[in-house]
């Protein structure tokens, strides 16, 4: 009995020491609290006892209190020694939030940042590229897009150059330079052709943004750890996913006047994907804010496999290497013809209804300056009276065809009509002017016979742009081969 109560005594003595540490503890001032937390953090190495108290500096302390910055910069401090990155995050990015005339604190925060975004080595070759068709629901493919990537220097310092095509019915292409390590960009351009197109400077702790026809540059503060919105195809590659993955990427949008959106990454699933491609085991990864799903097969290299958003699905067709500088192949097999492009383009041949007889391809060129379409057909699929000669097929296009229904106000340049070869065999070329959402454009037409095929080249540009770009255009028709 003697035993049991001195055991009880002790406990007692034990909960008063508690009681009385908590009581004093919670009279002293916030300065004290977080001197108390420097003391547990770095002295005695006790981590968790030193978030508590950050936290109770936190909230006590006064709205804008130099000591509240400081308990809430230790708490990101606190959260990475622990390697809970994302409460990390929160807790700096909390910091630079509601204290930012700390700006020693937010400096030290800003290189926190950057750690507590951890991403994987990069899981591509240079040189490689993602091919994915982009379909309707239903199935049926209405375009094309690439995803590259090639390694680079700029100014000392290793970097990744990424790229993106996506043709849809309209053409939309980027460029961005980013850090080989971090990611952070470097610079981006970014066009949409009914959009428009945005040119991103990035600096340290902000960028400057250029629109396309606007004179004035403007500049945007940006705190924290912010990617561009055109790497984040890439930069999902590089995340530690896993089943219970979930991060916030701050993106910032050029063609959205340079806005800022806090985007929540969510691995939901993992799921064996079918695409043309193969079959892939992958996590599936949303992004609720802007209602789009992606599928990252979980093997080594991390390829994107398909997404949805938009009401469209993309899904991987193939995954390809090319040099640097290596030109671009396209090869008909069907009806046996063949085209060459600079290596930053991309061809793209839509979905046909029922035609085997013909075959449409469009060409992009990376900075979507024009619209570039190859159309090859048997000689036998044409109008009797196209089969004539080349200038009764072009009149008879011009005055019935796809041209004529599409362009307005077309109108072609009576002394424009030249003679030329392609392919070694006879062409005929000529001119218009017509009219796309009320800006002037030129169209250049090249007609050829084969000895089986029929094909036309048709470019269609702006006026300010047509003198330059059409030799690569030419480049394009000389190309052509057919067996």
């Amino acid at each position: 009995m003697r035993a049991r109560r001195t055991g009880a005594a002790l406990l007692l003595l034990a909960v008063t020491s508690v009681l009385g540490t908590a009581q004093l503890a919670a009279a002293a001032s916030p300065s004290e609290l977080l001197e108390q937390g420097i003391y547990s953090e770095e002295t005695k190495g006790d981590v968790d006892a030193a978030l508590k108290l950050y936290q109770q500096v936190v909230t006590e302390a006064k709205a804008g209190q130099a000591v509240a910055a400081q308990a809430q910069y230790r708490l990101g401090v606190c959260f990475y020694k622990k390697k809970n990155y994302g409460e990390a995050n929160a807790a700096f990015e909390k910091l630079l939030k509601d204290y930012p005339d700390q700006k020693d604190l937010i400096a030290l925060a800003n290189k926190y940042l950057t750690s507590a975004m951890p991403l994987m080595p990069a899981p591509w070759a240079d040189g490689e590229e993602m091919q994915l068709d982009i379909k309707f629901p239903t199935g049926f493919k209405i375009g094309s897009a690439s995803y590259r990537v090639s390694a680079g220097e700029a100014n000392g310092q290793k970097i990744w150059r990424l790229s993106s095509f996506l043709y849809a019915t309209t053409q939309q292409s980027s460029r961005v330079e980013v850090e080989a390590d971090s990611f952070k960009p470097i610079h981006c351009r970014w066009k949409i052709g009914v959009i428009g197109d945005a040119d991103v400077t990035y600096s340290a702790g902000h960028a400057e943004l250029k629109t396309l026809g606007k004179d004035e540059v403007v500049k945007i503060d940006l705190t924290g750890v912010v990617y561009d919105n055109e790497e984040v195809i890439q930069l999902m590659r590089r995340l530690p996913l896993t089943s219970d993955y979930k991060t916030v990427l701050h993106i910032f949008t050029g063609l959205g006047g340079g806005n800022i959106i806090n985007l929540e990454a969510k691995v939901t699933a993992q799921e064996k994907v079918e695409v043309p491609a193969g079959s892939f085991d992958c996590f599936k990864v949303e992004l609720s804010m802007v209602r789009q799903s992606f599928w990252y097969s979980t093997d080594a290299h991390h390829y994107l496999v398909k997404f949805e958003g938009g009401g469209v699905i993309g899904a991987l067709a193939a995954v390809t290497q090319h040099k640097t500088g290596e030109p671009l192949q396209y090869r008909d097999p069907a009806l046996g013809f063949s085209l060459t492009a600079p290596a930053d383009w991309l061809f793209h041949r839509p979905d046909t209804s029922t035609d085997k007889d013909k075959a449409r391809v469009v060409v992009l060129d990376p900075d979507g300056i024009a619209t570039s379409i190859v159309s090859v057909g048997t000689r036998k699929a044409l109008w009797p009276e196209a089969q004539k000669s080349l200038r009764a097929w072009a009149d008879k296009e011009i005055a019935d065809g796809e041209g004529s229904k599409a362009l307005k106000e077309l109108t072609i340049r009576p002394d424009s009509w030249k003679d030329r070869t392609v392919n070694g065999k006879p062409g005929l070329s000529f001119i218009g002017d017509f009219v796309e959402n009320s800006e002037k454009k030129i169209g250049y037409a090249v007609f050829t016979f084969g000895d089986t095929n029929a094909a036309t080249f048709f470019l269609l540009c702006g006026v300010k742009d047509f003198e330059a770009f059409r030799p690569k255009f030419e480049a394009i028709v000389d190309s052509y081969k057919e067996k």
